[in-house]
């Protein structure tokens, strides 16, 4: 499956911004702690070549991204998790690199800057591993943890287990990293829903309702194929009453 984020085009095209204006434009209001500074150590700032380190930075950080997401649309793997690690290194190599350029007011700051970016990036990275349990209840079934919801079975259209989905989806809210992807997606055959998938490998419970649909994957195929035949028997029992 091809996945194409909004939120990874919108990073991409803040820091083309970000590096345009601070490099062309030479707004440099916009960078953190340059604005609250005295004009004398902004000029010191200027001189030392802090702005344009930042700006280089923000640059560096865009054609980083620019490449991971061109390197998932052929499909090489792990791209955007490559991407987001070198992003890391880079941003913790120039950064400290910039910080002989500035005052030591905002050397803390960056340094505060930098830990909680750190623990962010480590947050992200573990998000996708906690885990989602599949709840059948009498009337419905629930997807619990990330992302989680319930559906009525009264609402349900079908349940199928496939062992394709189709090629082209967009994540407008959600996490796919190490081929696990949590959360709301777009598929154009069939439009909005949930995916809950644990691993690219085949098969996939795919539930269509009446508008939406949800697509269950727990990263093993029997117990995937085992929770697909009690899903739909549940699914079944509930029809027969």
């Amino acid at each position: 499956m091809e996945y194409i984020s909004i939120i990874q085009i919108f990073l991409i095209l803040m820091f083309f911004l970000f590096s345009y204006l601070i490099l062309i434009r030479k707004n440099y209001y916009i960078i953190s702690g340059f604005h609250s500074s005295t004009s004398e150590e902004q000029q010191k700032m200027i001189q030392a070549g802090y702005p344009r380190a930042v700006g280089k930075m923000t640059m560096h950080i865009a054609i980083i991204l620019t490449l991971g997401f061109l390197l998932q649309l052929f499909h090489v793997p792990y791209a955007i998790e490559g991407s987001y690690i070198v992003m890391l290194i880079v941003i913790f190599i120039e950064s400290f690199w910039m910080t002989k350029k500035i005052k030591k007011k905002s050397r803390r700051i960056n340094k505060t800057v930098l830990g909680l970016s750190l623990i962010l990036v480590i947050v992200v990275f573990a998000i996708p591993f906690i885990p989602n349990t599949l709840e059948i209840n009498e009337g419905s079934f629930e997807m619990t943890g990330l992302y989680g919801e319930a559906w009525a079975y009264s609402d349900i259209e079908d349940i199928s287990l496939y062992d394709e989905l189709p090629e082209t989806t967009i994540r407008t809210n959600g996490i796919s990293l190490f081929g696990k992807h949590l959360g709301n997606y777009r598929i154009e055959e069939w439009g909005s829903g949930k995916l809950f998938i644990r691993s690219n490998e085949a098969p996939f419970i795919v539930v269509h309702t009446e508008d939406s649909f949800v697509i269950i994957n727990t990263g093993q195929a029997d117990k995937t194929r085992e929770q697909y035949q009690q899903l739909e028997q549940a699914y079944q029992q509930y029809n027969n009453d």
